[in-house]
């Protein structure tokens, strides 16, 4: 915490230097996150998919050029996946889904390339991100079933959550385009997102696994001239 406290910190201390300058501009945006993660090795009767989060934030963009351009985004995010774990114990079926659950604070740094000059301005962007986890990452169960019958209704309340430990922070790679569309003043825009998490997040002792944050962004927002 202490260090996601001075990372924005250091983003206002840039941003009121960089107010001074009439290319930087400020935005708002919002979207939904795609959230999944890699398994190395992949674990037998374990499957993963998304988990559909909530991404919000802010962005500071300082033009180089009319072509180039430095984006922070620091944002809060929700990151983690579904889960579903099928086994055998003494006898009977049992099967688990649920999902994992793990929100983040996510300062992405980066370049940006826009194109053209008309009303429709299609643009890419590359960079890196540190993420700094916010509270307790948490397995939660939303149904079990022992040969096909529901027994949801036997867990605990304990039972059906669980906490996780993983690292407190992670380190993202972040590819991404999308289309800008001008009014006036301000920029609206529409923009795709991959993140590759580069950080093996687990940190539970005496387990081997690697598990890396990935995931698809969709987002939108807008862009305010100073």
């Amino acid at each position: 915490m202490k260090r996601t406290l001075l990372l924005l910190a250091a983003l206002i201390l840039l941003f009121s230097f960089l107010s001074l300058n009439a290319q930087v501009k400020i935005g708002l945006q919002a979207g939904v996150n795609l959230a999944d993660v890699s398994l190395d090795p992949e674990e037998t009767g374990s499957e993963t998919g998304m988990r559909t989060g909530f991404i919000a934030g802010g962005i500071i963009n300082y033009n180089l050029s009319p072509l180039l351009s430095f984006q922070a985004e620091p944002a809060y995010i929700q990151k983690g996946h579904s889960f579903d774990i099928t086994g055998v114990t003494n006898g009977t079926n049992i099967k688990v889904e649920g999902t994992f659950a793990a929100d983040y604070i996510d300062i992405p740094v980066l370049l940006k390339a826009t194109f053209g000059n008309e009303q429709i301005k299609p643009f890419l962007a590359a960079g890196a991100s540190v993420a700094f986890l916010m509270g307790d990452a948490k397995f939660k169960v939303d149904k079990v079933t022992a040969d096909g019958q529901d027994v949801t209704n036997m867990l605990s309340a304990e039972e059906k959550e669980i906490t996780q430990k993983i690292k407190s922070s992670d380190f993202v790679l972040n590819l991404g385009g999308g289309v800008m569309i001008p009014v006036g003043h301000v920029d609206i825009f529409i923009e795709g997102q991959y993140n590759l998490g580069l950080t093996n997040i687990n940190d539970e002792p005496n387990e081997t696994t690697e598990v890396k944050n990935r995931g698809i962004q969709i987002k939108a927002g807008a862009l305010f001239s100073l």
